[in-house]
């Protein structure tokens, strides 16, 4: 015979009473300043807090079935385990399946994948940028003139640094699946420009572009392709801090066996040996210097290999050489004299 249910449950209602619609509504800011903000930096903090979890989900919390009856303790006896309590209950026989079925539903089927000491130090990294960005954002209103523009410049660096160097982790962790689609470089090499002409203001570092194709494609996905190669082109930024008169040069190029070349170089100072260093990059101190270096050339090394190329690092006496070489078909009628 099934329970019967209590005459006073017919008449409650659950639920909280609607907020009127003028609180439900965020206030129209004032300032227009804000506008010219990235619109992705809130995004970014969202995957970011998600990538960051420890990975320990909430045990969720068993929930009767309608019209089942709670099974509680009698309260003459507090101190009893409610497993104790089913032990010593012949006649609840029936109900003992029930509840460790409900037991088991508590451990999670997979386990998530561990955060290593580079990963969290890179994560810092792209935090520290985000709290930047953020720090920034009250001098948009405050200030004008040419503290407003760096202001809005340290803005646009760290959120393209914080997004570029997030999706680069999340693709050596293999949390994303990326499609591959045709890739036009003169979109890529614009792109990455646009992106790197904040900072590039900031460190007083010339930018040079050239090619020596008008335009060429290859298989993968461009915004991938984008961040790697800002990536690439961030970390010679700081290889050159503080010199006079720095330049740097970001080129396209095909070579005899028809492959596509994409290239960040300077002629100041040689490369690091940590750049050129075959040492798996998880063994790699966690400093955010050096592991936003090793992550960026982690991340080059396989892209190029699952898109069936090669990265390359040379290095001279006062130069540095970061080529990313991938296939292409390209028609020898296309190609161009190189600019200089």
């Amino acid at each position: 015979m099934p329970p019967l249910k209590s005459p006073r449950s017919a008449s409650r209602r659950a639920g909280l009473p609607k907020q009127p619609a003028s609180e439900s509504q965020p206030p129209a800011h004032e300032n227009g300043a804000l506008t010219e903000l990235p619109s992705d930096l809130s995004a970014l903090a969202v995957i970011l807090e998600s990538a960051m979890a420890s990975g320990t989900p909430a045990t969720p919390v068993a929930r009767n079935e309608p019209g089942e009856v709670d099974r509680q303790p009698p309260t003459s006896t507090p101190d009893v385990e409610a497993d104790d309590l089913l032990l010593d209950a012949p006649d609840e026989e029936e109900e003992r399946p029930r509840v460790a079925l409900h037991a088991t539903v508590a451990e999670p089927a997979l386990r998530p994948q561990e955060t290593t000491d580079r990963e969290a130090a890179a994560f810092d990294e792209v935090a520290r940028s985000l709290a930047a960005a953020e720090a920034c954002v009250p001098l948009l209103a405050q200030s004008t003139g040419l503290m407003r523009i760096a202001a809005l410049d340290v803005v646009k660096a760290e959120t393209a640094r914080a997004g570029g160097l997030l999706q680069l982790l999340r693709f050596l962790r293999g949390d994303i699946s990326l499609p591959m689609t045709a890739v036009s470089t003169a979109a890529v090499i614009q792109r990455v420009a646009q992106a790197a002409e904040a900072e590039r203001r900031l460190r007083g570092i010339a930018l040079t572009s050239r090619s020596n194709i008008a335009d060429a494609t290859c298989v993968g996905d461009e915004t991938l392709l984008t961040n790697t190669l800002l990536a690439l082109l961030l970390i010679t930024f700081g290889l050159i801090e503080g010199v006079q008169n720095a330049r740097v040069t970001l080129s396209v190029t095909v070579n005899e066996a028809g492959e596509l070349g994409l290239a960040v170089s300077q002629d100041h100072v040689p490369a690091p040996a940590a750049w050129t260093m075959r040492t798996p990059s998880e063994e790699l101190p966690p400093n955010a210097g050096l592991v936003v270096a090793a992550i960026s050339i982690s991340a080059a090394h396989r892209l190029a290999k699952e898109w069936r190329g090669r990265f390359a690092v040379a290095s001279g006496e006062h130069s540095s050489i970061l080529t990313l070489w991938l296939p292409t078909t390209l028609r020898s009628d296309d190609l161009e004299p190189l600019a200089h």
